[in-house]
């Protein structure tokens, strides 16, 4: 009877202690409160070229144009890929890179200082192929710069931050800047649906780039 009893006990949930889970929820509670601002990252060089990415939003684009003027940039860089169901008039953009380009020069942006860099279609690895595209721009035309910021918006930066210094290596020194995202409240992500589903695939991909980066050598220049 008595081995039984023990026998009993020793299937027996154990009880969590209080402290325990008092210190999870604490982790949990850090963890959610600075993700965003993990991921949303802003640590700029403040000179050489500024690379945007085409893809954002409108309203983020054009804080890019004031971080530019704002700096001591010699060219901004905008770089992007196909659109998907665009080009159908001959007038319309076909690319990210020609769409962003547009807007910047009905702000008023002198377009002596703007390179657009188109990159072809891409199923996986957008940042990865534009950043390696700029490099090579930067090889070819033989422009002379220290120091290369790029332009994303918000928690993207993390991942577009660590991929493009994979890319352009030891020859540069990179920076990032974190525009505004537009379709939800930083603040406030955790109460807009748009704001987890951006926070989570960015972490994810930041995470997978992390561990893709482990496992590959050093990016062609070629």
């Amino acid at each position: 009877m008595r081995i039984w009893q023990n026998w009993r006990g020793s299937l027996a949930p154990k009880r969590v202690p209080l402290w325990l889970t008092l210190g999870i929820g604490v982790v949990l509670v850090f963890f959610l409160i600075s993700i965003h601002r993990f991921l949303a990252v802003s640590n700029p060089v403040g000179e050489g070229v500024l690379v945007v990415e085409a893809w954002i939003p409108a309203k983020t684009l054009k804080e890019s144009a004031i971080v530019f003027n704002s700096g001591r940039y010699r060219y901004l860089v905008i770089v992007g890929g196909p659109m998907q169901g665009s080009g159908s008039k001959s007038n319309d953009p076909t690319t990210w890179a020609d769409l962003a380009a547009s807007r910047l020069e009905k702000l008023g942006f002198d377009t002596k200082k703007l390179v657009q860099i188109s990159v072809p279609a891409v199923s996986s690895g957008r940042t990865l192929a534009g950043a390696t595209a700029v490099k090579r721009w930067l090889g070819s035309s033989r422009i002379s710069v220290c120091c290369v910021d790029v332009f994303t918006v918000g928690p993207h930066a993390r991942k577009s931050w660590i991929l493009s210094r994979y890319a352009f290596g030891d020859g540069y020194r990179v920076g990032i800047i974190a525009g505004s995202p537009d379709s939800y409240d930083p603040r406030f992500w955790l109460a807009s649906r748009r704001g987890i589903w951006v926070v989570v695939r960015n972490l994810a991909g930041y995470m997978y780039s992390k561990f893709w980066i482990l496992f590959h050598g050093r990016v062609s220049a070629s």
